[in-house]
């Protein structure tokens, strides 16, 4: 087998490793049968090499991350970021155009700062999405025409995560997240990502549980 070939299969078995947290944690602990392991991930993987390739970069992935190298992984990152929770918001999905962003424009003529009142904007290219406090539903509702509006939702809530900087140097991230929600049957309403900050809309009913998931994967 050629270098490049067995550099090829030693990065698809890592991406497939370090995208499931609770596997890297069974190789950690060294509860995982290899041969195993490497068979499933040729069937899922539909790699057309040896179970013995797969085997010796499965053991790779171990022994190096055994010497403590973890500036990269996933787990290193979700380990050191900051989840937070905000209840009873709303939002209002309006179409894109210049007299949204206008009056968007100038948050403080809409929202009471002072009060801690919260407003988040997340901007698409033909609409944009504003959460805020339940409370203040109604009154940001009437300043947009009703032809502006194109759904709302009173009952939803807000997930934020501040990663660390390495997360723009750390592929993956984002994925772990969304498929753990995923499995449990839990939607992801609309979601913004700026920089190392990352906010989730959830259907009010389903934050808690989403929360408690993000936060284990983050223990």
């Amino acid at each position: 087998m050629s270098n490049k070939m067995q550099d090829n299969i030693r990065e698809l078995v890592w991406k497939f490793i370090d995208t499931d947290i609770s596997l890297k944690k069974d190789l950690s602990r060294k509860i995982i049968n290899v041969r195993s392991l490497a068979k499933h991930i040729i069937a899922t993987q539909k790699i057309n090499t040896s179970i013995d390739a797969v085997i010796s970069a499965v053991r790779r992935y171990s022994l190096d991350n055994a010497k403590g190298d973890e500036t990269h992984s996933i787990h290193f990152v979700l380990r050191q970021a900051r989840v937070s929770i905000r209840t009873k918001m709303s939002s209002l999905l309006l179409k894109r155009t210049d007299f949204v962003k206008t009056k968007l424009g100038r948050p403080d003529k809409l929202m009471d700062f002072q009060g801690h009142d919260v407003i988040r904007v997340l901007e698409g290219s033909q609409a944009l999405t504003i959460v805020i406090d339940q409370k203040n539903f109604d009154k940001i509702k009437s300043i947009f025409p009703k032809d502006l509006v194109l759904e709302e939702n009173k009952k939803v809530g807000m997930i934020e995560i501040n990663y660390p900087r390495i997360l723009k140097k750390t592929p993956g991230v984002f994925s772990i997240i969304y498929n753990e929600l995923a499995e449990n049957d839990i939607s992801i309403i609309d979601a913004l990502i700026s920089s190392n900050e990352h906010i989730l809309l959830i259907e009010e009913d389903k934050l808690l549980k989403a929360f408690e998931l993000i936060q284990k994967l983050c223990g």
